[in-house]
């Protein structure tokens, strides 16, 4: 079976915090102005004038590919073109750079190290996302993505756990390899010289169920009660609990598109501050 003229509808690709559609024409990364624009955070039509001012520069196959008409309707088809666009250019990695040094500031330039990195580099095995990560190009593709995605869970305020739980369900979506699930992760804790367990646990060390723990936690001042904003109800550390070994622990769910979620656990030295508790209660 021949290889189709172009593809798109491929795994995006985040640059700069802006995330774009890789196409391939003839198994080679185009981009189109509007996407130079877009990643370059231009105004519209920058690139194109860019290209019409500089025209004589550029060689037609080597640095842009005018489309038939037939290609822009198929191509529009797949959201790489508007409908009714009436003339389309696709701009090839040479013609990208070209184009570039006419966005001459140090962030364009920044913009156009990733977009040489990441987006022309990417083989199109990557691309369409059978990856093959004894190559270095799919490793390092993946390797620049969660940098990419942690920078940005770290921007939104995320942290640990958190942070690196987000940027790996990121990275999967993007390129279908998942690094805690390869490393055998599936929760992410803060470090502890204790094990962490739950109410149900604590619990059969004092003969309670874990509505009952919980209820003893709050009492003494160790968790207080939240809501979701879908109503669902959660517990969370007190200053007191945190002294006591208090921590949420961020873990990912079996379905990565369900996101994370998070759940308070407790060193097992917090038994026998509750046993002594519950002492107190009973010889009042």
């Amino acid at each position: 079976m021949n290889e189709p003229e172009y593809r798109a509808n491929l795994p995006q690709i985040a640059i700069a915090g802006t995330e774009i559609t890789q196409v391939l024409y003839r198994g080679e990364p185009v981009v189109t102005f509007a996407m130079i624009d877009k990643v370059h955070q231009r105004v519209d039509g920058t690139a194109g004038r860019a290209y019409r001012d500089n025209r004589d520069r550029f060689v037609e196959g080597d640095d842009f590919i005018e489309l038939t008409s037939d290609e822009i309707r198929r191509m529009s088809g797949k959201g790489v073109f508007p409908p009714r666009t009436a003339r389309g250019t696709l701009v090839t990695r040479r013609g990208y750079l070209k184009i570039v040094k006419s966005l001459n500031d140090d962030t364009a330039w920044a913009i156009f190290d990733e977009m040489i990195d990441r987006y022309f580099a990417v083989e199109r095995a990557v691309a369409t996302g059978n990856l093959d990560f004894t190559d270095y190009r799919a490793a390092r593709e993946h390797r620049l993505q969660f940098a990419q995605n942690l920078k940005m869970a770290h921007l939104i305020g995320l942290a640990g756990p958190e942070a690196a739980i987000a940027a790996n369900q990121a990275t999967t979506r993007a390129t279908g390899f998942d690094t805690l699930e390869a490393m055998g992760v599936r929760h992410l804790v803060a470090p502890q010289n204790d094990a962490l367990v739950v109410p149900s646990d604590i619990g059969l060390e004092l003969g309670l169920n874990a509505i009952e723990v919980n209820n003893l936690l709050q009492l003494h001042g160790f968790q207080e009660g939240k809501r979701t904003k879908k109503g669902k109800n959660y517990w969370v550390p007190t200053e007191k609990g945190i002294e006591h070994g208090g921590t949420m622990v961020v873990v990912q769910r079996a379905n990565e598109q369900t996101g994370s979620a998070r759940q308070l656990k407790w060193p097992t030295s917090i038994i026998s501050v509750l046993r002594e508790f519950m002492g107190e209660l009973i010889h009042g």
